[in-house]
């Protein structure tokens, strides 16, 4: 197995309340060109919140006096979530300490709670003398004599120089210092390898933020570039940056503020980081000597009370299997089945069918999840931006109906039909789950060169997954978009070209809430294109 691959963005913490043992390990990991944030622990050398993003720690378990284990687990944790965003993301805690201790039990068994909201993915121990060797530390006593020689040569003669000096060295024999041993980096990367075989795919993540961080170090670079360094290197640059950002801006580059101004310009350098980003990872060799995917044998898990509960996935055969605590099921006559739903039925009991039922449906819900992160920004900023989707309010249910029939099939949908009494087959309370949306599809050139009048709205909807039947069929809709979580619920995305329209945005009270959520690039360009490609339809005439 390869190497783990050292996060080099800055992501990696070292806290030991001794600063001596400390700095031997920074110094290491500084030759390999791993930067770190180094902490002694004490409460008033903590930051006041979480600074940066974590993605492994070194924490010295030695960092208080005598107390109870719990009671010290309880101090390690509380530093932790001083140094740690909430929102982090995974990380690998490094136990690390001069002599074994029982304590590390007790603060392994706490950082692993559940309730714990800076749980590691996976907790290691480490011995710091494992690669650290404990030396006379010579160069404190070189630094004296230096001193001495420097300061006291003038006033001493050299018998009584020679005289302190042997004071001091007797005085200093029992001062000693921490020295890497040889390899000693190899031997903790080593360490971590062996350790990280059943966590392996979160160094996809680390490799990713890596290639990120020289990407953006290559941009960077280029842009600088453009002017010598020479003293007019700072007003050249500003020239260059004034350039970049007219290229977002056209003409209105004149009536935005500095910041508008600044934005303008960072957009122009996103624009190159992406390619420069998959130059990287299209460059990147030997992923799979670190993260192993057994692409033949896929396993979703989950424990309930105790029982460990596991979907097989065969992906060449897409069929699927179950098995519980490492048994085949259903017990005495193991089967693969296409239909997943088919596993909720294996259990041998009302208990374990139910566990079954809520594999298969977290199993499911993966799927919109994903596509939910690929495809839209859940919290986008309110600002009047293309992407944009808003909720339309306001409308009565009897024109709900009526809206509805642009989009499902008037003869077969259940929308529109009426039990023998006369009642609608659909509730109005069910119908109330369907979201009436708009879209902005107004061009950013548009907004960012002072060309915007009125906002260019596409009319859809948000049709909870369960409803998303006997729809119209035609290029006039837009139905590419994946099942999505909002809020909470799955929905499918419909929108109608047909309903294409201009508004005024100040004089439209749905429009100038925060929206809904906004659609990522990709996708947005992928609906420009469908919906030109409709407005440009051109037909012929021709007799029959």
């Amino acid at each position: 197995m390869a190497d783990f691959q050292l996060p080099s963005d800055g992501s990696v913490i070292v806290i030991d309340d001794k600063i001596s043992e400390a700095i031997p390990l920074i110094k290491l990991l500084s030759k390999k060109g791993i930067a770190t944030t180094y902490y002694s622990g004490k409460d008033t050398e903590l930051p006041l919140q979480p600074l940066q993003k974590i993605r492994l720690a070194f924490v010295d378990i030695q960092l208080f006096g005598p107390s109870d284990p719990h009671s010290y687990a309880q101090n390690i944790l509380r530093i932790l979530e001083n140094v740690i965003p909430i929102d982090n993301g995974p990380y690998i805690l490094v136990l690390w300490s001069t002599v074994e201790t029982m304590h590390a039990d007790t603060i392994e068994q706490s950082v692993n709670a559940q309730n714990f909201s800076r749980r590691p993915i996976i907790v290691l121990r480490l011995e710091k003398s494992s690669f650290f060797s404990t030396e006379y530390d010579s160069d404190l006593k070189e630094d004296i004599f230096e001193e001495i020689d420097n300061s006291l040569s003038a006033r001493f003669a050299n018998d009584d120089l020679d005289a302190i000096k042997g004071v001091i060295e007797n005085t200093l024999k029992s001062h000693t210092k921490k020295i890497a041993i040889d390899n000693a980096l190899s031997l903790i990367t080593a360490a971590l390898n062996d350790n990280l075989k059943k966590a392996n795919a979160f160094h996809l993540f680390t490799l990713w933020e890596n290639l990120i961080n020289k990407a953006s170090g290559e941009i960077v670079k280029d842009y600088s570039s453009l002017h010598i360094n020479d003293k007019y290197w700072e007003s050249n640059l500003k020239y260059s940056i004034y350039r970049m950002s007219k290229a977002q801006l056209g003409k209105t580059i004149n009536k935005v503020s500095e910041d508008e101004l600044l934005n303008n310009a960072l957009k122009t350098m996103n624009s190159s980081f992406l390619d420069a980003l998959e130059n990287k990872v299209a460059n990147t060799s030997n992923i799979s000597g670190t993260i192993k995917i057994e692409k033949n044998n896929i396993f979703y898990s989950k424990e309930f009370n105790s029982v460990e509960y596991k979907i097989k996935l065969r992906p060449y055969a897409d069929k699927y299997s179950l098995l519980i605590n490492g048994n085949k099921m259903p017990q005495g006559n193991p089967k693969e089945v296409k239909n997943i739903m088919s596993l909720t039925g294996w259990g041998g009991s009302p208990a374990n069918n139910a566990n079954i039922k809520n594999l298969v449906s977290e199993y499911l819900s993966i799927t919109p999840d994903i596509n939910t992160r690929l495809l839209v920004d859940i919290a986008p900023v309110n600002t009047i931006q293309p992407g944009n989707v808003f909720i339309r309010t306001g409308i009565h249910w009897k024109r709900r109906r009526n809206l509805l029939k642009n989009y499902f099939d008037n003869e077969k949908s259940a929308v529109f039909k009426k039990t023998a009494a006369g009642q609608n087959q659909i509730s109005t309370s069910e119908l109330n789950k369907i979201l009436f949306i708009e879209l902005e599809v107004t061009p950013l050139c548009d907004y960012v060169q002072d060309k915007w009048r009125k906002s260019r709205l596409l009319p859809g909807v948000l049709i909870p997954e369960n409803l998303f039947v006997d729809l119209q069929s035609s290029d006039s809709f837009y139905t590419q978009i994946p099942i999505l979580r909002i809020s909470g619920v799955c929905y499918k995305a419909m929108f109608d070209f047909r309903l294409l329209k201009s508004v005024e945005i100040q004089k439209n009270k749905d429009l100038i809430q925060p929206p809904l959520f906004r659609v990522r690039s990709e996708l947005f360009a992928d609906i420009l294109s469908r919906l030109s490609s409709h407005i440009s339809r051109i037909g012929i005439a021709y007799i029959e």
